[in-house]
């Protein structure tokens, strides 16, 4: 129950941006929910599941919109390494920290993004860019008072608690 529930929120993080974020846009400016979905299994995960978690999305993520193939598996092991990294000296249940865990590491994997896109030559401006990293950091830490609750307690209490060996149901 817990891999399909982790699944079903996977598959929501990839048709939500291009569907009901499509009309919530700022300036064309949507949340990266997948890696919003990976910062959150970082914050509740040891370190080498939190990476393998990442790289696993970001391949996901990378073959769902076919092109640039190991720019999101890189972005989001990286991405999941700095937030388990952080978390380990983080207090979890603090609303406005996680929020600010969120826009800085999003802050850091957006910019990640820019900079392996860039070197793959694909061309954008530096102004444009700069307002995409920023708008897409400050989107995702906004829905944490939102999402970050609801997880949290799942994987403490409810669908997303891992269970040990000697547990049956």
């Amino acid at each position: 129950m817990r891999k399909l529930l982790m699944v079903l929120i996977l598959i929501c993080c990839l048709v939500l941006p291009g569907t009901l974020f499509h009309y919530w846009s700022w300036a064309g400016i949507k949340p990266d929910l997948a890696m919003l979905w990976v910062i959150y299994l970082a914050l509740h995960h040891r370190l080498d599941q939190s990476v393998g978690y990442g790289l696993g999305i970001g391949l996901i993520v990378d073959f769902y919109l076919g092109h640039n193939i190991g720019l999101y598996a890189i972005t989001f092991t990286v991405v999941a390494l700095l937030a388990s990294l952080i978390q380990q000296r983080w207090y979890k249940e603090n609303i406005p920290l996680t929020a600010a865990l969120v826009f800085i590491v999003s802050l850091l994997g957006q910019t990640l993004v820019f900079l392996i896109a860039l070197t793959a030559g694909l061309n954008w401006f530096f102004g444009d860019a700069i307002k995409l990293i920023v708008g897409i950091a400050f989107y995702n830490s906004l829905l944490v008072p939102i999402t970050y609750p609801f997880i949290h307690k799942s994987f403490n209490e409810g669908f997303l608690r891992p269970k040990t060996k000697y547990e049956l149901f």
